[in-house]
């Protein structure tokens, strides 16, 4: 097996690299999470490599794939550290995969289907302080030709636009695809990604532990995928069912029942939240977009209201 690739945890955890100190500044890795084809994820190296050269960053991949696929991601960027890991391995896991394996003070996270802005990394890691752990960057689209993929954009990321309102009485949303965490945390995050939880389960248990999070509206990731009308409403539908299940594991005081015949109302609210957050500087778009928007937020909140149906997920380790 190559050197570069390893097929579990303990492995990736042992290797004896730190991200080379440049200057005083805390040391840095970067963590891609990536389950999509070998196109998406080199469009996203290639976005991070020039910069993670300069900063003296380490890269980890954490990639779901068979062996002739890492093996050829490997040889393709040999400054990248490429970990393995079996096919079907959910998001959070690939993140706490990679998270564990990474040496910096700092780890910030993007997902293969993304392109970073040339200066995300210096600006997002700017925003870690003493008093914040968390600091996390707005989205943006970089597929702008097809009205599908504004729509995907709109109702998997619109709520992080870089134009969106901040409410200094509220803590800031942060998306997983673009977020960075100090040492201090992490092993915490790694933990609740093992288990199959998102970002913002992590968030709100940092949060209640006493945890800042910033938001660093310059700091801009783009998503960069083309999309498929069924695939996306499927994927939609999924994400929302587990949503709602794992809201349900994680406050066993949440109104179940109330939150399912609610569910019905979710598009209409969550089509006002995006337009609010991201329509301002998009409003062409978001108009030509709408009804395919409206469509992918619909099946999210019937995703949602079946897993209040179904009950709170069983928390624990997810199978890979």
């Amino acid at each position: 097996m190559n050197p570069h690739v390893s097929s579990d945890l303990g492995a990736a955890a042992r290797r004896p690299y730190r991200p080379r100190r440049t200057t005083g500044a805390p040391t840095v890795s970067v963590v891609v999470a990536s389950n999509r084809s070998r196109a998406l994820l080199s469009d996203c190296l290639n976005s991070l490599l020039p910069q993670c050269a300069q900063r003296g960053a380490e890269i980890v991949v954490a990639r779901a794939a068979d062996a002739s696929d890492l093996a050829q991601v490997t040889r393709a960027y040999p400054r990248v550290r490429v970990i393995g890991v079996q096919p079907g391995a959910s998001i959070p896991q690939l993140r706490g995969i990679g998270m564990a394996a990474a040496a910096g003070d700092v780890v910030a996270l993007t997902e293969d289907h993304c392109v970073v802005d040339p200066r995300w990394l210096e600006t997002l890691t700017k925003g870690l302080s003493a008093d914040a752990d968390v600091a996390g960057g707005s989205m943006d689209n970089a597929q702008r030709d097809r009205v599908i993929d504004w729509a995907a954009y709109f109702s998997e990321y619109g709520f992080f636009s870089m134009a969106r309102p901040e409410n200094p009485e509220a803590p800031p949303l942060l998306t997983g695809a673009n977020v960075a965490y100090t040492r201090r945390v992490i092993d915490s995050v790694v933990a609740w990604a093992s288990e199959g939880d998102w970002e913002n389960v992590a968030h709100e248990r940092l949060l209640a532990g006493g945890s800042a999070l910033r938001f660093v509206r310059t700091a801009a990731v783009y998503q960069n995928k083309n999309y498929r009308l069924r695939d996306f409403c499927i994927d939609r539908f999924e994400h929302g069912r587990d949503y709602a299940r794992r809201r349900l594991a994680e406050d066993p005081r949440s109104h179940r029942w109330l939150l399912l015949f609610g569910s019905p109302m979710l598009p209409v609210l969550l089509i006002f939240r995006v337009a609010r957050a991201a329509a301002k500087t998009r409003w062409s778009e978001f108009i030509r977009a709408l009804p395919a928007t409206f469509l992918f937020l619909t099946a999210w909140s019937i995703g949602e209201a079946t897993g209040y149906l179904r009950g709170p997920a069983q928390l624990g380790p997810v199978a890979s």
